[in-house]
């Protein structure tokens, strides 16, 4: 009985090494480039989805742009889109002033499979008068279709008082 496990040990030894032993003369490298070529797709992605997170948050021209439709359409994806949309055109009914602007400032995609993601983004606020920051974070869940990434969900959390936790608004989108 030892022998035989003494024998498959052996045997397991020597198929490791001579593995090694052919990764380190190069017959891997079919193996390295099809797993590089998968991270790669992915990281082509998450820049992707980086920068549509980044036009998302930093897009001002819905406040007296015309065709702010189209264009937030190709940022978002039902039912996030319904909701902005009607937002945009209740603010623009009341023609509010606004006075702040959005920034993006680091974004980590924490889940991709090619066709769901999901984000988390750290944003600051700045008003334009006062010069007040406030900073913050979404959470977007992302969707890719025929066109691209949409965004399909997000929360952003927002925090008051010198960033204190405990006391933060909470936009649901």
């Amino acid at each position: 009985m030892f022998i035989k496990t003494l024998i498959s040990f052996i045997i397991c030894v020597f198929l490791s090494l001579s593995y090694f032993i052919n990764c380190s003369i190069g017959s891997c490298s079919v193996v390295q480039c099809s797993v590089r070529s998968q991270n790669f797709f992915y990281d082509a992605d998450n820049q992707e989805i980086t920068q549509l997170i980044k036009q998302a948050v930093e897009y001002e021209w819905w406040t007296e742009g015309t065709h702010y439709r189209v264009e937030l359409s190709k940022l978002f994806a039902s039912p996030t889109l319904e909701k902005i949309t009607k937002q945009v055109e209740q603010y623009r009914e009341t023609s509010t002033d606004w006075y702040s602007l959005t920034f993006l400032e680091n974004c980590h995609i924490v889940y991709n499979n090619g066709n769901i993601a999901i984000a988390i983004a750290y944003l600051t606020e700045t008003d334009v008068i006062t010069h007040s920051v406030q900073t913050g974070r979404g959470v977007f869940i992302l969707n890719k279709i025929n066109e691209g990434w949409r965004i399909k969900e997000m929360d952003c959390y927002w925090y008051h008082d010198n960033n204190h936790p405990l006391s933060r608004e909470v936009t649901n989108l």
